[in-house]
């Protein structure tokens, strides 16, 4: 396929249905729509999904970094590299769709998610510290601390969600269970009132553009306050399901 073909209408055509539907809200207005014109100059240079995904990382290491420089227009720049790496999330995906899939892409675009999530909150905390919030005030070690257990609470979250899906891929290919999509993979549930959740109200979701008019407005408290309560309820929750699906699987396998 020649590169001049690799416009924007070309990966707005390319962007399936489920995928759509899938988008969070501001994804579908903003993000992905201006994801279409630099996976079309990514694609014409021949740069690759991969090395994408990997450069977002290096974005997400950079502000979370400067969240931690006591400077308003760093911590206005941090907040915008957040929405930049959203936008490259949404490129990586559609290089590997409609260009070229690469080995150990899931891979690369894993390490992109978690390290921004596993530094975000708390270096926003770190930020908070610094400078002050809205509810917190200049010095306040909590603000730390909870920056801290958010991005314990993500982390942890999607640490016993894989650790839970290799053990049952395991039992699947063993033919000791019959063999279920993952919500969130599978096209058909995309719209479940579970999946629109996780991704409207998390870092692929609503979160980046709060962090930003957070920055702005000298409220970053607020965005470490939400992280906690949002990744704290969804780490307790997904573990208690897991857990008892697991418990359930074990009875049924082993009676």
């Amino acid at each position: 396929m020649e590169t001049n073909q690799f416009n924007y209408s070309f990966f707005k055509d390319s962007l399936p249905v489920w995928k759509r539907k899938k988008d969070p809200i501001l994804t579908q207005i903003f993000y992905r729509p201006f994801s279409f014109l630099v996976a079309s100059f990514c694609a014409k240079m021949n740069i690759s999904a991969n090395t994408v995904s990997y450069f977002s990382t290096i974005i997400g290491i950079i502000a979370c970094v400067l969240f931690l420089v006591d400077d308003y227009l760093l911590r206005i720049i941090a907040a915008t590299l957040i929405n930049i790496w959203l936008i490259l999330d949404c490129v990586d995906g559609n290089l590997a769709r409609s260009v070229k899939k690469q080995s150990f892409g899931e891979f690369a675009d894993g390490i992109s998610s978690y390290v921004l999530v596993a530094l975000v909150c708390i270096t926003i905390g770190f930020s908070v510290y610094f400078t002050g919030g809205i509810i917190f005030e200049k010095g306040s070690p909590w603000i730390i601390l909870l920056g801290a257990l958010a991005s314990i609470a993500d982390t942890l979250m999607r640490l016993i969600y894989q650790k839970f899906r290799s053990e049952l891929v395991k039992l699947e290919d063993k033919g000791l269970i019959a063999k279920e999509e993952d919500a969130r993979t599978d096209h058909s549930k995309v719209t479940s009132f579970r999946v629109k959740v996780e991704s409207e109200l998390g870092i692929g979701g609503l979160l980046p553009i709060f962090i930003l008019i957070a920055a702005i407005t000298n409220a970053l408290d607020l965005v470490v306050i939400y992280c906690f309560l949002y990744y704290g309820f969804s780490c307790v929750v997904s573990s208690c399901m897991f857990i008892r699906k697991a418990i359930s699987l074990t009875k049924e396998i082993d009676k």
